[in-house]
């Protein structure tokens, strides 16, 4: 258990049954390819070619995906497909539909459609444009050629201006006699008191006047605008043939968008399928292309599970007889990826660790030793045996109706199988069970609920903060022994003690002699616990001075290291978290209660409001209090647990596999 021994395979083959060798390593499941080729150097002659082939087709396919998706509705709900709920085929189906299906094709139909597309809507965009600005000129009553063409002898602008200007521009006008006479200003009707707001206006006026009209406007703050050249008739003549020309256009819109979605339904089942065939075979020749070639052989190393080893050799060696493979355990100087590889118990917990950071292959797996400890604080803060129920009932019922769960989504889903048990417990022995709902509800079962209850945390919190604090102490002095007995196994005996043991005798001592002077402990244990702290306490402070020639610093350095024991303190306060997410989830249960009995004394409809509320707010709670139960928990694995003993720091096991992304692919 715990990291998977690996086996370093070295694979000589002739080119000929390259692509059998890449498939059958692929399908397997069980190889991480090593690189043999040197940085920066081209992929053998053999995969190169069908490198840029699958590079090609993958084009296609991200085109279509990213065009016709959005037009697409899935037959298989998300959560469905999430689970698994996915088209089952082969390789050799894919390979058979990737030979059917001209991609290039249908690429080009999609391009059309979508050429057209964003013809007929920037046609739109224009017409509903220029039907907006027709909206604003409504107050002008002359064909408004005069204004785009004009006459022999006239022309027109229109433009804008804010309302405090109209009376000036007017005065600027009469001004001068030739304006006067040879202008006619028509103004759109604007509320006088609205200083700020923006006015339209018209000018007509004689040609030969143009300059001087234009510096007047500019002058005068009106903003000449542009008034499209297709525009000739009256306003209402424009409006109702761009309202006639919109109509036009969006029912020609609505049909490529039907277009588009037929496309859809057609193609995408397809698409998706050839998605997850040439992601496959790109990540197969990618990974191939770090091989080792000759002039007739390749050369293939990876790493596989030593108890996948024998099956994968008898699988490589049917392919042909010219094949050599050579396995052999890593030497000294390798560096492994590592695999976690535990039971059915602890796998779950699996994710947890690498989310944080895969062990070295050498190293401690420290998942085993952290899914105690996670089980009990998850049931700590969730605390309802209500809640465990529903989340144990609605897992049971995902694994009986979905059957192909993939491995990773399904031990992620059984951890919270397993924790909701610790809930359970937690639940009863504190007495929660939807908040407090048998107390207002439930009576009658008042005194067989009392019965099993162990601790109070509504009652007596300090009970629970004790015991959280307790949890807390064993869960760090666990770390540090962990830590020095990684240490020892390497021969680093002073380390251990000056760095791990030394702390662990300090902070139980401090326990025990604090504990046995508060009367929970026979007398003895003060006289325990004072040895133990001043034992620890000398081996910290000598330890700290290790190797600094200077009797002072010597001395500085111990006290400081002492000082260092204020961070434990805060370290074990932190798991006051357990009570508080736990009383947490305890009180929003019962104000869930509590507003549902005041919605059941409403008359007629009290009942049904209450249901509705109490059921609602119980799934509210649920679904927020898991999330608290998952995140605090795990920060207390990763930041006061793991910060004693473990770094992480390994290269996770990523093996060559098949993409499923959107159907089951079997080998």
């Amino acid at each position: 258990m715990g990291v998977a021994r690996l086996k370093k395979a070295e694979l000589y083959y002739h080119k000929s049954v390259h692509e059998e060798i890449a498939a059958a390593l692929q399908e397997s499941g069980a190889c991480q390819i090593i690189s043999t080729a040197e940085e920066n150097s081209a992929p053998p002659s053999e995969i190169e070619a069908l490198i840029s082939q699958t590079d090609d087709k993958l084009s296609d396919i991200r085109y279509l995906s990213r065009t016709l998706t959005p037009h697409y509705v899935d037959p298989i709900p998300a959560l469905d497909r999430m689970l698994g709920e996915r088209p089952e085929v082969t390789m050799q189906e894919l390979a058979e539909l990737s030979s059917q299906t001209d991609l290039k094709k249908i690429c080009e139909q999609v391009r059309e459609i979508e050429r057209e597309t964003g013809d007929v809507r920037m046609k739109l965009s224009e017409a509903r444009m220029n039907e907006s600005l027709l909206s604003s000129l409504g107050f002008f009553h002359y064909p408004l050629s005069v204004i785009t063409e004009g006459t022999r002898t006239l022309t027109g602008l229109i433009g804008t201006l804010k309302a405090e200007n109209v009376n000036g521009f007017r005065a600027a006008l009469g001004d001068f006699s030739k304006f006067l006479n040879e202008t006619e200003l028509v103004i759109a009707p604007f509320n006088e008191k609205d200083k700020a707001q923006e006015v339209y206006a018209a000018l007509i006026y004689s040609r030969n006047i143009e300059s001087e009209v234009r510096e007047l406007c500019a002058k005068n703050g009106l903003s000449v605008i542009d008034v499209p050249s297709v525009f000739a008739g009256t306003v209402d003549e424009e409006k109702e043939k761009y309202s006639a020309s919109i109509t036009e256009l969006e029912a020609k819109e609505q049909e490529l968008s039907a277009k588009m979605s037929e496309a859809a339904d057609a193609y995408v089942p397809t698409v998706q399928k050839l998605s997850d065939y040439y992601v496959s075979l790109s990540g197969r020749y990618n990974e191939m292309a770090r091989s080792y070639e000759t002039d007739c052989t390749m050369l293939t190393k990876f790493w596989v599970p030593t108890s996948k080893a024998d099956e994968l050799k008898q699988k490589i060696e049917e392919i042909s007889t010219d094949i050599e493979l050579v396995m052999s355990n890593p030497a000294p100087d390798d560096e492994p990826p590592s695999l976690l590889n535990n039971g059915d118990t602890v796998r779950p917990f699996n994710i947890l660790t690498e989310l944080y950071s895969s062990p070295t292959y050498r190293g401690i797996d420290p998942t085993p030793l952290l899914a105690p400890f996670f089980w009990i604080f998850f049931g700590m803060c969730l605390g309802d045996a209500g809640y465990a129920i529903v989340v144990f009932c609605t897992i049971l019922y995902v694994f009986k109706k979905y059957k192909k769960i993939p491995s990773g989504v399904k031990e992620f889903i059984r951890l919270f199988l397993f924790c909701s048990v610790s809930t359970f417990i937690y639940g009863v022995i504190s007495g929660s069970f939807f908040g407090n709902f048998i107390d207002s509800f439930v009576p009658v079962l008042i005194p067989f609920k009392n019965s099993l209850m162990l601790v109070d945390p509504m009652t007596n919190p300090m009970q629970v903060l004790g015991i959280s604090l307790l949890l807390g102490v064993i869960h760090l002095m666990f770390g540090l022994l962990i830590a020095a007995y990684d240490k020892l196994r390497h021969g680093e005996f002073i380390n251990a003690l000056g760095n791990d043991i030394s702390w662990f005798l300090l902070i139980v001592g401090l326990c025990l002699f604090g504990v046995g002077l508060g009367g929970m402990l026979p007398p003895h244990f003060v006289q325990i616990g004072q040895g133990m702290a001043g034992l620890g306490a000398v081996i910290i402070f000598l330890y700290a001075g290790k190797g600094e020639p200077n009797y002072f610093k010597k001395i500085i350095n111990g006290f400081l290291a002492l000082y260092g024991s204020t961070s434990y303190l805060g370290d074990i306060l932190s798991y006051s978290r357990l009570l508080a997410l736990g009383f947490g989830s305890a009180v929003i249960g019962m104000v869930i209660n509590l507003l549902g009995g005041l919605a059941a004394d409403i008359p007629y409809v009290g009942w049904v409001i209450a249901i509705i509320v109490i059921v609602g707010g119980h799934i509210f709670s649920i679904a927020i209090n898991i999330l608290g139960s998952f995140v605090h928990p795990l920060r207390l694995q990763y930041v006061e647990f793991f910060g004693k003993f473990y770094s992480g720091g390994g290269e996770p096991f990523t093996p060559l596999t098949l993409s499923q992304e959107f159907v089951n692919v079997k080998a």
